[in-house]
């Protein structure tokens, strides 16, 4: 449940059907996304209000029941499946760096907040009972709920447990924690200062009003570990001990922190969690208006399950049968779905994620992709709008840098290519050095022989197409690609992250005198720290994000020294300065230039090849209750399983 702006992560577009709960529980640290089960939920999201309410058919329409239910009226029981292809690998809350571990850590635990609305006091109240900006906006303080408890008899939950994983866990060097950057701030990182101020109140002081420090404050989406669990693993420096200990892979300590418990896990089979006895957000339902009543009995599944298909098509198979009850589905398969009896379709046209076609800027990749003008002649090779109008049959925005096209800050002239492979072939000969060039109609290298190139993905109904749109396009140019799929674990540990030494470099990877490494994803400069796989382009991971701040998720993509500039593209401006300038300014208005000056520069220099902000589309069993209206009228609607309910008490399964 907490949208949030800040945390931005990998993750994959509308792959993993079990991630909506994650995203309205909070949308915290989003980041990178793929695009394989769910094609069409993940990665599909849609291209503006205007635009999404045009496009909403009668079939993916719905309105909410005239009969609402008082909470202790609505029918209990059932087990409540949803379909991922993302493998169950646990709820490290010390290890959260994509939206998969997100998802699941998110159901055994709440974190702060989640965000109704863009006013600052526009907020779900979970773990905070209170969350107060000061003005000018240089001081925020939360206040936790006084009834929160760990479980295995580590205690309350209480300021203490925030200050000490903070001083402890999230910002020490040596955890490499992936957010220790969200508790500095500006250029020069200068470190938040927080200070206990009772025993449930935390204040925040930066050192000078930034009017988006409330979408930034990171200890809303902040997970702390309990000290006891932690400290002998923090004596020793041991972060792989703690990343590994029992307790802490499986959330064992989440106690009535969330709505759910772990009952089992078997990895590539089912992650089952059990509703939670003790849930403490119940007793807030009956005090606290901004918590919805319906939370008084929530959850109203007896479980909850995220069942492991290794196929899209047959999770979608899984839920045609009845043997689950929510998946994402490609925007192809929409017309199949809505004329399926027994299902009922949900639209989101407001995920804030983008799609693009990732490049390798780094030594293990082709080296001519670092030039300006190859990347726009793939821009035109790879061209978005037929990607949007032929592959996702119209369901999507056509991106064309990184915001969504409904967006507050959307550029309203960015750079936009034609598709014409005429002037691709142009820019080739331009853009590479002088030892490539063509034979005949074969794009050849110092070698003499065709210039080969690579792609990787997860496999999936909208990457398969993707990928062969690029193969033949790259053919007709006198390219070859070659086509790597691979699973989404091994995606991110071999491709993305870069823990590698490059070839031919034989220091110690790292930025500046000290080497210092961001994080896993940005280990170093593109010619020292390289994945353990070469790779040139990449599908299927794209990016996830806030709208609110789009001066920090561009930072934290594409800046030099960041932790999710995997792909190793060095800017020739300073994004982290002209971020700065943008969260310092007076207001929100006054930053709108600075960040429209941010959104062009990326989509004239397309360090990606952006694609599209895609509709989200789920399929549910028609038994389900409480899903929201189809389609979503804004961004922060959302998916809390933790209301649903089955309209007979029951799955029938």
């Amino acid at each position: 449940m907490a949208n949030r702006d800040n945390h931005a992560r990998p993750s994959r577009p509308n792959t993993d059907q079990s991630t909506s709960e994650a995203h309205s529980r909070r949308r915290v640290l989003k980041a990178l996304g793929a695009t394989g089960v769910a094609a069409g939920v993940a990665g599909c999201l849609g291209g503006g209000s205007d635009d999404s309410a045009a496009t909403a058919t009668s079939e993916e329409t719905s309105s909410p029941d005239t009969e609402t239910l008082q909470p202790e009226n609505i029918p209990r029981g059932g087990t409540f499946k949803v379909a991922t292809t993302s493998t169950t690998n646990g709820l490290n809350a010390f290890r959260i760096g994509d939206g998969q571990t997100s998802a699941r850590v998110n159901s055994v635990m709440d974190a702060g907040f989640s965000r109704t609305g863009e006013a600052y006091e526009d907020i779900l109240p979970l773990w905070f009972e209170d969350f107060s900006v000061s003005e000018p906006v240089d001081q925020i303080e939360i206040t936790l709920r006084d009834n929160l408890e760990y479980g295995n008899g580590y205690g309350e939950l209480t300021a203490d447990d925030y200050l000490w994983n903070l001083n402890n866990l999230w910002r020490p060097d040596w955890t490499a924690f992936t957010y220790s950057h969200l508790f500095n701030v500006g250029a020069d990182n200068t470190p938040i200062t927080f200070e206990k101020v009772d025993k449930y109140t935390i204040r925040e002081t930066i050192p000078e009003p930034r009017p988006f420090f409330p979408y930034n404050e990171p200890l809303g989406g902040m997970y702390p570990i309990p000290k006891a669990l932690a400290k002998p693993y923090v004596e020793a420096e041991d972060a792989d001990g703690l990343e590994q200990d029992e307790e802490v892979m499986r959330a064992a300590f989440n106690g009535n922190l969330g709505p759910w418990d772990l009952k089992r896990w078997s990895q590539q089979s089912v992650m089952a969690f059990e509703r939670a006895e003790d849930y403490y957000l119940r007793q807030w339902a009956k005090r606290d208006d901004r918590v919805p009543e319906v939370m008084a009995n929530a959850p109203y599944f007896d479980e909850f399950h995220m069942q492991y298909f290794n196929k899209a098509s047959t999770a979608r198979e899984a839920l045609k049968g009845g043997e689950i009850d929510r998946v994402s589905i490609p925007s192809t398969d929409v017309p199949e779905f809505r004329d399926q009896g027994g299902i009922e379709l949900y639209k989101n046209p407001y995920r804030s994620w983008s799609g693009y076609l990732g490049i390798n800027h780094r030594a293990n990749g082709w080296t001519q992709l670092r030039n300006k003008k190859v990347r726009h002649a793939m821009a035109h090779i790879y061209h978005n709008e037929f990607i949007v109008e032929n592959i996702l049959n119209g369901r999507a925005g056509v991106q064309n840098t990184l915001h969504p096209t409904w967006g507050p800050y959307a550029p309203e002239n960015p750079t936009t290519f034609s598709g014409s492979l005429d002037e691709a072939r142009r820019l080739l000969k331009e853009g590479t050095s002088n030892d490539y060039g063509y034979s005949g109609d074969t794009f050849v290298g110092p070698d003499g022989n065709q210039v080969e190139l690579t792609i990787v993905y997860q496999s999936g109904q909208t990457d398969d197409l993707r990928a062969a749109y690029l193969k033949k396009r790259l053919g007709k140019v006198g390219i070859k690609l070659n086509q790597e799929t691979t699973s989404w674990p091994n995606l991110m540990s071999n491709y993305f992250k870069t823990t590698e030494t490059a070839p031919g470099f034989s220091g110690e990877p790292g930025y500046g005198d000290e080497n210092r490494q961001p994080s896993d994803y940005n280990r170093g400069p593109q010619d020292e720290a390289v994945s353990a796989q070469p790779w040139d382009f990449m599908l299927t991971l794209g990016f996830d994000y806030g709208p609110n701040t789009p001066a920090s998720t561009i930072t934290n993509l594409f800046g030099t020294e960041q932790s999710f500039n995997s792909y190793g593209y060095a800017p020739d401006r300073d994004l982290v300065g002209m971020r700065d300038a943008a969260q310092t300014a007076a207001s929100r208005d006054a930053a709108k230039a600075k960040i429209t000056e941010m959104l062009e520069y990326l989509s004239e220099e397309r360090p990606v090849i952006f694609e599209y902000n895609p509709y989200n589309f789920y399929a549910y069993n028609d038994s389900v209750e409480n899903i929201p209206d189809s389609p979503a009228n804004d961004y922060y609607v959302e998916e809390r399983y933790s209301e649903m309910y089955f309209s007979d008490g029951a799955s029938g399964r």
